[in-house]
């Protein structure tokens, strides 16, 4: 009887180690997952606040994210000393993430985790590159986008009007922030060369124009202002006169003070060629891959893929022109629909069997601006808040964009299945949205305008009309590949124009 009894008593003792194992580890699980909440909460609210864009753009009520008051400013990391800041903010988190046990996250928060802390090992290692970065550009830079995100903020309330205009009229004071910037990158000998110089200045040049009552951000503010129905006519004529006001005075002014400092910097560039002739130019090179692309791949293993890459499209062109020799006219009988709500459309449509279904959003196609044609992208996608994904903006630009097959997979690389779908699609931990993650990002619309030719060919009759779009896909792929492989020989191996 002994006997037996101790047999029952040891998979009941068993069991109930078991339990109390399984009950505390759930335990360990809920507090690790609440631990990394509250840090991601507080890491949020407390970056989210620096730059009143990136707040107005990312929040449709930061009232509730806990967000009630914060200063009207431009981002200032343009400014040496609050890049520092920047970096000290990164190494005061990443300690922080270090205090909580990853391996009881649930996975979703694992992957939180550790995205949050290869972004902010990365923003670590900017300090030793602070100047190294370069905040102009003729494409991307700040002085490029910062007039399509002043046309398309948005006004829910009379606060939202008189922040706007609070804000348009620092643009002076941030502009001489980001010139003193590009004068210290001079006196380190890390200034631009006066090729990108000119094109910046014929930028700002463009954009100021020989009629300053008829800037755009005057036209479409007024056009706004009057259909807001929180304001009355009194109040739309004195937001009106405060806005040509604070364009002309500060956000006109601001891109004349950065084109005439620009022009006094002008010879002082120490470096026409790739970033590896630079002192630090190499090791900043494998930092801005590693931070931009996701992957801790050796530059050499990278560039190896990219040349087989180049290769396989070329060969894969090759054989496809034996077969059909008329697959590289750039008139192909495809029949697509033009109209940038129609191909929309066509895109969801034809992307149903692949993908789940995405919400239903409102999509509003708008056109770049002539006088931002010249240096704007071919299209470009606004994301909307995250609080609220239901309108959403996406830009083509007429200069930029040709053939109907071009705007065609263009739509896809911004829209549907690409950047629109992605971001409406995911439902990341709100501290993900203070990084910038291009690999992932650009990836995945890189991934999906592939996949768009084949759609564009769906249905057409022509065996020669669809050989036709699978060349264009593969001399698309070959040419990104191409220019990654050029970025690489540039400014990795040094390569120059001798």
């Amino acid at each position: 009887m002994k006997k037996k009894f101790a047999y029952i008593l040891i998979p009941s003792a068993y069991f109930l180690i078991s339990a109390f194992c399984h009950h505390r580890s759930a335990l360990q699980a809920q507090d690790a997952s609440a631990r990394l909440h509250a840090l991601t909460q507080s890491m949020f609210q407390e970056q989210i606040v620096s730059s009143t864009l990136n707040l107005h753009y990312t929040l449709e009520h930061p009232e509730n994210y806990g967000i009630t008051d914060y200063p009207v400013t431009y981002d200032d990391d343009a400014e040496p000393s609050l890049v520092q800041s920047a970096v000290s903010f990164a190494s005061d988190y990443r300690r922080a993430l270090y205090e909580i046990p990853c391996r009881n996250l649930p996975l979703e928060d694992q992957i939180t985790y550790d995205v949050l802390m290869l972004a902010l090992e990365n923003e670590n290692e900017a300090q030793d590159y602070a100047l190294y970065q370069e905040p102009l550009g003729a494409t991307i830079g700040i002085q490029a986008q910062l007039p399509v995100l002043l046309c398309e903020y948005t006004f829910q309330d009379r606060e939202d009007v008189e922040e706007y205009l609070e804000l348009i009229a620092q643009t002076d004071t941030y502009f001489s922030s980001l010139l003193q910037f590009e004068k210290a990158r001079a006196r380190a000998g890390l200034f631009m060369s006066d090729d990108n110089a000119d094109a910046i200045i014929r930028q700002c040049r463009s954009f100021i124009g020989d009629q300053p009552d008829s800037n755009f951000l005057i036209t479409i503010f007024d056009e706004k202002a009057e259909e807001l129905p929180f304001l009355s006519e009194e109040e739309k004529d004195s937001y009106k006169s405060q806005n040509r006001q604070a364009v002309q005075k500060h956000v006109l002014a601001a891109y004349e003070l950065l084109a005439e400092g620009l022009e006094t910097l002008k010879g002082s560039c120490k470096n026409e060629n790739g970033l590896c002739y630079f002192p630090s130019g190499k090791a900043y090179y494998e930092y801005l891959v590693r931070s931009s692309t996701g992957s801790y791949l050796p530059i050499e293993a990278i560039e190896k893929r990219i040349r087989k890459q180049i290769s396989d499209d070329i060969l894969a062109c090759r054989e496809l022109l034996k077969k059909y020799p008329g697959a590289s006219r750039k008139n192909l009988s495809l029949q697509l629909p033009t109209e940038p709500e129609e191909i929309l459309a066509d895109l969801q449509d034809k992307m149903s069997g692949d993908y789940p279904k995405a919400p239903d959003v409102s999509v509003d196609v708008k056109y770049v601006h002539p006088s931002l044609e010249e240096f704007l992208s071919p299209a470009f996608y606004l994301t909307p808040p995250i609080d609220d994904r239901s309108e959403n903006v996406i830009y083509i630009n007429n200069a930029s964009v040709a053939s109907d097959l071009e705007r065609y997979t263009t739509l896809a690389h911004e829209g549907y299945p690409g950047h629109l779908y992605q971001n409406i699609a995911s439902q990341d931990d709100v501290a993900r949205s203070l990084f910038s993650f291009g690999g992932f990002t650009e990836g995945w619309a890189t991934y999906v305008e592939m996949e768009s030719y084949a759609y564009a060919a769906a249905g057409c009759e022509s065996e020669e009309a669809k050989a036709g779009a699978e060349f264009a896909r593969l001399n698309r792929s070959a040419m990104l590949g191409l220019s990654s492989l050029l970025d690489i020989c540039i400014h990795y191996h040094g390569y120059t124009r001798r």
